[in-house]
Order: C-alpha cells, then structure tokens, then sequence
C-alpha cells in the first residue's frame, strides 16, 4: 500500500466518523427515532452528550449498568493508556527511525506519496542496524506498562468485586447448584433420584432439588410475550390515541396507520393467558436428566460444585447455578455424550473457520498491491490508473471488504457456543468471546504477514519445512 492511498482511507474513515456522529446527534430526538432513545424534549439542540459521558464518575456507572458496566469502562480506560504508550513511542520514537532507514531505497520526498508505507517500518531499517535496539526497547517498555496496569486495574477490579459480594444480599443462586446428566434407573423418577443422592451423601446441608421439565411451549410462549412486551415499551412515547376516538382512516382499507398499542395489548393480554395455563400444566411434563438443587449454606453449594459427586465422571455433574433470567433452557435436555462430541465438532469447526478466513484475508491483501490487481482484471486497467480510483481501491476497499467479512464472525461464534450445551446465556456469551479472542489473535497475527501478491503468500505454504523460516522473516 502507497502512502496516498493510506491517506485516502484515513481521510475517508474520520469523515464518515464525523458524519455518523453529527446525524446521531441531529435524529436521536426526532421521529421515528424517539421511541428508540426515548428522548425527554422531542426537538432539543444538538448537545455535547460524549462530554457528559466522560463525566460520569464510577459511582454513576456502577448504580446504571452494575459492576459489570464498572468492569467494562476499566477495560477501555487500560486499552486507552496502553494505546497512548505505544503511540508515544512509536510516533516520537520509532517512526522517525525507521523512515529516515535506507533499507528499501532512498527517500525521495518530492514523490513521498507514491512511496510504499513499509518506508515507516522496520523494514527500512538496515540489518544489524544499532537502532534496532530501539525497537526491542520500545517493545519492553510498552511490556512493562501493560503488566503494570494490568497487575493494578486487575487488584482494584478484585477489590471491588470482593466488596460486591460482602455487601450484597443473599440471593438463591448464591446457594443452589445445577446438577446435569442425573441417571436414569426405570421405575424411579429423576425427582426421587436427586432427593436420595443429596439425602444420601449430603444428609446435614442438603435442603430441596427441582427437576426440571419439558417446557418448550412455555418458552416459546414466553419469548413471544418479551417481544410484544418490548414493542410496547417502544411505543410510550407514540402519542396517545382516546378509545372514544374515532380510528385512524386507512385508503381503501388498506393503507395508513391503525391501533397499533391496542392490537399488541390484546395480542399481549392472549400470551399472558397462555402462559398461566402452561404454568399449571408445567409439572406434570416429562422429566429431564437437570434439576436445581439448593443447600443450606454458600459453603455446601461451593463442595457440591468442586468436589465429584461420582465415580462416574459422566454423571452427576454440577454446575454453578445461572441466575433465573440467565438461564438457558433448551440445552438442559442434552446428554453428557451429546455435549462432549457438540465441543470436538466446535473446535474443529471454528478451526476450519480461522483456516478458510486466512484465505479470504490474504486474497483481500492482495489487492492493496495495483500489479496483482491490474493481473486479475486486465480489462479494469485504465480504470485502476486513475490516481483517486487506484486510491480507493487499494487504501479504503480492501478493509471494507474485511471489516464486512468479520461482521459474520461473532454470530457464527455465538451459534458454536450454544452448540456446546451450555446452561446460561452468560455461559454462552462467554464462550463466545473467548472463541473471537483466539480468532482474531490467530487472524490479525497472519493477516498483517500475509500481506503482499497472492503469490508470494501461497509461496509461503507450499513448502512446510519452510514456514517457521519464512514466517520469520516477514514477521
């Protein structure tokens, strides 16, 4: 990639961030959006809001969004300090450096923008260089202080997560454990099967189990009564139409605005309905191999979770029970076996994932380079030779392409998790994230080396006992 396109994509990506922004600002309190951000005044003046969202104090944060939101803030706040180290050293320091290298070839600053940007990199630096030294510095500074920060917003979070439990309330949770893929034996129902075990084996703290039952109707029920209920929710700052009035006129019959909060009431009063009868029928359902399993003390839910309850490892396995509107109940029915083999299929999946978006990435690398581009459409050629054409498409359609590849990734990772029969939907979405963590270490690592013609990155593959060397010196 040449400077100018770099430039271009820069340039394009700060207007669009400004432009997104100034629209939000002008639309967030105006029709139709007003339902979305439920907006006090319907037609106020731009504010400055990201200045007032700066100010928030910690304090603030934690009574809106919780610990968690607390916890999430702390990330950023790291990422931004670590950031500007490495930015201080790398723009001050580094930069400098490495464009003043005559490695490559010299610098002609007349013709600065049609210069490859490896002219900023370690690349321009000669070999066996002393300034290479500042390099290695830098990177154990910018070490250092990602470690010190680390160890010091790691401390404070845990401080305050110790305070969250020791002043918080009790909750049932805190003394109820999940217990999943329950034996089977004909003639006793799971139900006596848990009350034996746990009167059996934990006599003096055990206090009450509840198996759980086939329930999918009443799920489906109760997610369609969310959705309407959430539709409703929008709708309160819709103005208010009086039953006495006359309803709203449609052309023909067919066209124009109708009752709409009265049609999702009743729609909303029938689910209800249905879910009190499915409530009542819910007990007398067939049985599933899980049920919740709640102990006298935190003390005895915790030796229940750490401790096997079986020589069997394949049964009687417990689990953190997930909060009441955590829980995740289609995967409670899966079996020990249905689950062990659900992960194998997952992780093979997901490296089949990262192994086929390598591909994609470096194909879309190539077209940062104009002669690999120019050889795959020959007939585009006097197009690509216009300056802001070939800018465009080497600076800014590249990363568009990427960046709406990856916009699949955390959907696909989030169906893999919940193929691994996860209990909770905290369960799940962390499973998911530590999915597209190990994905985009894997990714960003080779997409920034697989950068050049498509050639020269399939010539790093074709030679296995190469790839350690090679992959060195591109690194």
């Amino acid at each position: 990639m040449i400077v100018s396109a770099l430039a271009t994509a820069v340039g394009i990506n700060l207007g669009l961030t400004v432009l997104l922004i100034s629209a939000f600002s002008l639309l967030r309190r105006r029709p139709p959006f007003i339902s979305v951000y439920s907006p006090r005044r319907p037609y106020a003046p731009l504010e400055s809001w990201i200045a007032a969202a700066w100010r928030l104090s910690e304090d603030d944060i934690r009574a809106a969004a919780g610990l968690d939101g607390v916890v999430f803030v702390r990330i950023i706040v790291f990422s931004i300090r670590v950031s500007a180290v490495a930015a201080v050293l790398g723009v001050g320091v580094l930069l400098p450096v490495n464009f003043m290298g005559d490695q490559l070839s010299l610098i002609d600053f007349a013709d600065l923008s049609n210069k490859s940007v490896d002219l900023f990199s370690i690349s321009n630096v000669k070999d066996k260089s002393n300034k290479l030294w500042l390099h290695f510095s830098a990177v154990y500074i910018i070490t250092g202080v990602a470690c010190y920060l680390l160890y010091h917003d790691y401390k404070y979070i845990a401080g305050k997560r110790l305070e969250y439990f020791m002043t918080s309330k009790p909750l049932p949770q805190h003394f109820t454990v999940l217990v999943r893929a329950i034996p089977r034996t004909d003639g006793v129902s799971v139900s006596d099967a848990v009350d034996k075990f746990f009167k059996q084996y934990h006599s003096s703290t055990y206090l009450s189990g509840n198996v759980v039952h086939q329930t999918g109707k009443l799920r489906r029920l109760v997610n369609d009564t969310e959705i309407i209920w959430r539709k409703l929710k929008n709708l309160k700052y819709v103005p208010y139409q009086s039953p006495t009035e006359d309803p709203p006129k449609k052309f023909l019959g067919l066209f124009g605005r109708s009752n709409v909060l009265g049609k999702y009431q009743k729609k909303l009063e029938n689910l209800e309905e249905n879910v009190r009868m499915e409530q009542s029928e819910a007990t007398r359902r067939q049985e599933i191999s899980a049920a919740f399993v709640s102990f006298k003390t935190r003390y005895a839910a915790a030796n229940a979770i750490y401790i096997r309850q079986s020589d069997n490892p394949t049964e009687w396995q417990t689990e953190h029970a997930p909060d009441p509107h955590d829980v995740y109940w289609p995967n409670f029915s899966t079996t020990f076996m249905e689950r062990w083999i659900s992960k194998f299929v997952v992780f093979v999946a997901s490296v089949l994932l990262i192994i086929v978006f390598l591909i994609v990435v470096a194909f879309i690398q190539g077209l940062t380079y104009m002669e690999q581009l120019e050889a795959w459409l020959p007939f585009l050629r006097n197009i690509l030779e216009i300056a802001i054409v070939s800018q465009l498409v080497t600076g800014y359609l590249p990363s568009v392409i990427l960046q709406f590849v990856s916009s699949y990734v955390p959907k696909l990772m989030k169906k893999f998790s919940t193929m691994q029969g996860f209990g909770s939907v905290s369960g799940i979405e962390r499973s998911a994230c530590n999915k597209m963590l190990r994905f985009t270490i894997w990714t960003v690592f080779f997409s920034n080396i697989l950068t050049g013609t498509a050639l020269r990155q399939l010539e790093i593959f074709l030679d296995p006992k190469e790839i350690p060397s090679k992959l060195a010196i591109l690194v």
